[in-house]
């Protein structure tokens, strides 16, 4: 049971009658909400309180879904900083990022979008339209975030990006359980740490 003070009560209530005055067509639902708290029926508090709530997401699934992007950011930045004959060597597309499966990863899309859309930090991260992923991608991020080198502000080196993009095509291209075998991955002296 959802447990509410009599001031946080009055506080509802009153926004309450103040949306209904704003919004005069949905203004029963906001008479319903007013009754249910000036009334007490608190068994139905959580109803009206908590309506339209989701559960937050948890911090890991945000940070994760901030590494994928810094990852990324990385490698488009060294893409863009290749001379146009690396540049044509190479399948720009590989690095575009794809997103998130809209049925199976709805929260990490929605996090992934709201990061592109509000964030300076990402304005430059290339992004596939619409953002939906045909598949679930969270194990290819996850191998990808384990297998690359680690980055930070170092550009790769043309050699360092195609091995690079060597590894991501095998890992998209490998079923799940072929992944385990894990396929060839870059050289570099500093990886990742999971």
């Amino acid at each position: 049971m959802l447990n509410l003070t009599d001031v946080e009560r009055r506080i509802l209530i009153n926004q309450s009658r103040i949306l209904a005055a704003l919004y005069p067509l949905e203004s029963t639902e906001f008479e319903r909400t007013i009754e249910i708290l000036s009334e007490g029926y608190h068994e139905s508090w959580h109803e009206v309180v908590l309506k339209g709530l989701k559960e937050p997401f948890l911090k890991e699934e945000m940070n994760f879904v901030y590494q994928v992007l810094e990852m990324y950011d990385w490698l488009q930045k060294s893409y863009y900083a290749l001379t146009l004959e690396d540049k044509l060597q190479l399948k720009e597309q590989m690095l575009v990022f794809p997103g998130f499966d809209p049925k199976t990863e709805r929260r990490h899309l929605a996090y992934a979008s709201f990061l592109l859309e509000n964030l300076e930090r990402f304005a430059f991260v290339e992004v596939s339209k619409p953002l939906n992923a045909p598949k679930p991608m969270r194990g290819t991020y996850e191998e990808m975030l384990k297998g690359l080198p680690a980055f930070g502000g170092d550009i790769l080196a043309p050699s360092q990006l195609k091995a690079v993009m060597a590894y991501i095509s095998a890992l998209k291209g490998a079923p799940a359980e072929k992944r385990d075998a894990h396929p060839a991955r870059p050289p570099a002296a500093n990886r990742r740490s999971a």
